[in-house]
């Protein structure tokens, strides 16, 4: 896959710098939201 960052932007251009911020953001949102299940399921015991 080409989207590491800013790099797979430049090389594929305008719309596939838009794809790859919205992949970043997507495994970003869903780390979060395991970090904060994983969180409650430590303070459950």
């Amino acid at each position: 896959m080409m989207g590491w960052g800013g790099y797979g932007g430049m090389m594929g251009g305008y719309g596939f710098g838009v794809l790859s911020t919205i992949f970043w953001l997507i495994i970003l949102i869903d780390l979060i939201l395991l970090g904060v299940w994983l969180w409650k399921q430590i303070q459950k015991k």
